[in-house]
């Protein structure tokens, strides 16, 4: 949420690219585990659901997510937001994890970088503890290699999906590698990757979008371009469509697909 002009111009025109489809849009009120102290972090919880609140009023029906980052965050929050965000960082927080299941239906999980896709059913076991009915999804944003990059390891989605409701692949954030005293990443692999999601049978994609990337606070080298989006989903749906056809031509009729 770098400021409001921002926030409300980017809804608006990502409305009219996804029209009908099952989409969230998602913006941080506190980036609050940034690389270094220096990093922009937003405009902070209170002014970021003030932000929220003004956008809901402007666009009744866009759906949203966002990301918290301590208990006494979640009940306020859950009053305007969809599905609720747990950072990557904080994935095995077992009070956040708690809290988030008492007040929100979704909750979405990032994926720590160090956790193996066996581990990642106990996440889950943290949310139905509290509330059973409670839908869990887990959103894939990469596995650490070494210290300075993450890599995707495809092969992992059909190990971790009889855990979740839903697994989403963070073709963005998936890209990042130290670069200097930041965090970098490569825009064009992450639009691979947006374009790889279904054929390795992911639900969904999380990606960052910004009018202008290399202007943003956060993620700068990692973000997709905004006028980029609507060819990518084309092209995102040619796949999906021939996959489909693959399938019912195989042996097995089996997609692939989530």
């Amino acid at each position: 949420m770098e400021d409001w002009d921002l926030y409300s111009s980017t809804a608006e025109k990502l409305m009219d690219i996804m029209g009908d489809r099952n989409w969230y849009y998602k913006a941080s009120f506190d980036k609050a585990n940034r690389t270094a102290y220096s990093g922009g972090r937003g405009p902070g919880f209170k002014e970021g659901l003030n932000l929220v609140e003004k956008l809901k009023n402007k666009y009744p029906n866009i759906r949203l997510t966002t990301d918290v980052h301590e208990t006494n965050q979640v009940e306020p929050v859950s009053a305007l937001i969809d599905v609720v965000q747990i950072p990557a960082f904080l994935c095995r927080q077992t009070d956040l994890l708690y809290t988030s299941a008492a007040f929100f239906d979704i909750v979405n999980i990032k994926k720590g970088q160090w956790i193996n896709p066996d581990s990642t059913k106990h996440m889950v076991g943290k949310v139905k503890h509290t509330n059973p009915n409670v839908e869990v999804w887990l959103t894939e944003r990469g596995t650490q290699f070494g210290y300075s990059q993450l890599i995707v390891d495809f092969g992992a989605v059909d190990e971790i999906k009889p855990h979740f409701d839903r697994i989403i692949l963070d073709c963005t954030h998936s890209t990042q590698r130290k670069k200097g005293d930041f965090t970098g990443g490569d825009r064009e692999l992450a639009e691979r990757y947006f374009l790889a999601s279904s054929i390795f049978g992911y639900n969904g994609i999380f990606a960052e979008v910004h009018p202008y990337p290399p202007s943003s606070v956060s993620d700068a080298d990692c973000q997709i371009y905004l006028d980029k989006v609507q060819k990518l989903i084309a092209v995102h749906d040619g796949i999906e469509k021939l996959l489909l056809e693959f399938g019912d031509e195989g042996d097995s009729g089996s997609t692939g697909q989530g």
